[in-house]
């Protein structure tokens, strides 16, 4: 019944246009895994130390994927719980001189000497055995109830440094296994707004803007359970910050329930709209919240979201190398099939293996720039049974490397490339289908485009994967660091549309 009920809550997420799920693996110095290190927790079978019969990691992990949804293992990393409780307890009679108590509660002291090498084995031991697609670290700070945190700089240096030994130790396994934290809302007093005294930097020592700019992190979800003055502008300074990596603001849907803070739907939907607007994700805490549809937010995330689906954003400062693209797309007898060849699976299967999306629409050639066509993603076979459908008579199939980079389509039915731009084998013939734009290694230069300042520009792959967002200033944007490749320009319209503008080339 408990796999059951998983699998529906699933389906439920799918259905909506969710991509990934955070699965709380680590929950205080106990895990949902069998494992040497932690004992199991009673979450699942009632009983503390007491397996439920399977290992509830691994089935997650493979329902998700059979979705289509990627999963990140979601590790709380100091607090370890009460302190008689079974992990904080197991902890003390280990490693007695990494663990100090506060109250009640037991906590991982990030000043002592083995915490960031025993968090670090146990994210390497989640990453080696489990095919993964991310490790999520939550609650990687001090804790708001230590009395006093006499050098900043100092703290920061301690959390720093945990991170730093997580990071190595997971990509030192998986590289493309996307590393990620939730840092409290709020990163710092900015210019726009004060944080009334509650931030990630000054208040917790958690530096994440560092991280992301150093490379430590490849993601944040940061708990952004506000709203008004409290969540826009601190949203909008995480973006500025972000380093070119991945945001995808938390935002705190459990305060739509009566029994919390009765939000109405609308300070939800609005923040969902603007965070998009502004090129980043959408996490929402929690998904009980969600699938029990509080105020209608689920019927709406359906209606508004599920038609246009998005794939997460490319690590393209891990690798930005397109794989090559599938071949022999054939439907026949209502059994969409194709074909990767020996050289290019064998090479992708030292890479954590390659995955495919799935288009469709009654038009040919498919165009893959339309969310609204993309059917299936990260796919992991080379054949799909479809319904027969008037709606869509074509398919496309790309594949997708475990960094999220996405090959060119190959079609189910034959292309006139004279007559289809942007419908080609090369990155080349479909550059030559926009303007080229000016890139001098910093700007692009947007002199001769339907611009002003102050608008916002969208930088995507050749894939169509969204890079980053930037601001016109003085016709033209600013884009440090990116890979050697090719790029595509967009404007974005205060409406929320786009316009093609040209591309330019990073050498």
């Amino acid at each position: 019944r408990q796999q059951q009920e998983l699998c529906s809550i699933l389906d439920r997420l799918v259905a909506a246009g969710i991509n990934t799920v955070l699965l709380q693996t680590r929950i205080r110095a106990t895990t949902i895994f069998p494992t040497t290190l932690e004992p199991l927790d009673g979450c699942l079978s009632g009983f503390p130390g007491r397996s439920p019969g399977y290992d509830a990691l691994e089935f997650a992990i493979e329902e998700c994927h059979k979705r289509g949804i990627r999963l990140h293992a979601w590790i709380v990393s100091i607090p370890i719980g009460k302190w008689n409780k079974e992990g904080c307890v197991a902890l003390r009679k280990h490693y007695p001189h990494l663990v100090k108590r506060i109250g009640d509660e037991g906590f991982l002291n990030p000043e002592a000497e083995g915490v960031a090498e025993y968090l670090a084995n146990f994210c390497r031991e989640v990453t080696q055995r489990y095919d993964i697609d991310g490790i999520h670290l939550d609650y990687i700070r001090y804790p708001e109830t230590w009395k006093v945190i006499k050098n900043p700089d100092r703290g920061r240096e301690n959390i720093t440094r945990i991170v730093r030994a997580v990071h190595s130790a997971v990509k030192d396994v998986k590289p493309w296994v996307m590393l990620s934290c939730s840092p409290v809302g709020k990163y710092a007093d900015t210019k726009r707004q004060w944080s009334h005294g509650w931030n990630a930097r000054d208040k917790v020592c958690q530096d994440a803007a560092l991280w992301l700019e150093q490379g430590l992190m490849d993601a944040i979800f940061p708990m952004m359970y506000f709203r008004g003055n409290n969540f826009y502008p601190f949203m909008v300074d995480w973006k500025e910050r972000s380093a070119g990596k991945i945001v995808v603001p938390g935002l705190g849907i459990y305060f739509l329930d009566k029994h919390q803070k009765n939000w109405d739907l609308q300070d939800i939907t609005r923040e969902m709209h603007v965070t998009r607007r502004y090129g980043m994700g959408i996490c929402h805490f929690r998904s009980k919240f969600f699938t029990d549809n509080v105020k209608g937010l689920y019927d709406y995330t359906s209606s508004v979201y599920s038609p246009s689906p998005s794939l997460p954003a490319a690590m393209t400062w891990l690798s930005a190398s397109r794989p090559a693209a599938p071949s022999a797309v054939r439907l026949r007898n209502s059994v969409l099939s194709w074909h990767i060849d020996d050289i290019s699976a064998s090479r992708y299967e030292q890479n954590g293996g390659i995955r495919y999306n799935i288009y469709g629409s009654d038009t040919t050639p498919v165009d893959v720039t339309k969310t609204a066509n993309l059917l299936l993603s990260d796919y992991q076979n080379t054949q799909l049974s479809v319904p027969q459908s008037k709606l869509i008579r074509y398919y496309a199939v790309t594949a997708i490397d475990r960094y999220g980079n996405e090959s060119l389509p190959c079609q189910s039915h034959p292309v006139d490339r004279n007559s289809a731009p942007g419908i080609s084998s090369s990155p080349s013939s479909t550059l030559n289908a926009f303007p080229t734009l000016a890139y001098d290694g910093k700007s692009v230069m947007l002199d001769d485009c339907d611009v002003e300042d102050g608008q916002l520009i969208e930088v995507r792959s050749i894939a169509g994967n969204v890079l980053t967002t930037r601001i016109v200033s003085g016709m033209a944007i600013t884009v440090l660091h990116l890979p050697k490749g090719h790029y595509l320009v967009y404007s974005i319209t205060k409406k929320g549309y786009k316009h093609r503008l040209g591309a330019f080339s990073a050498e």
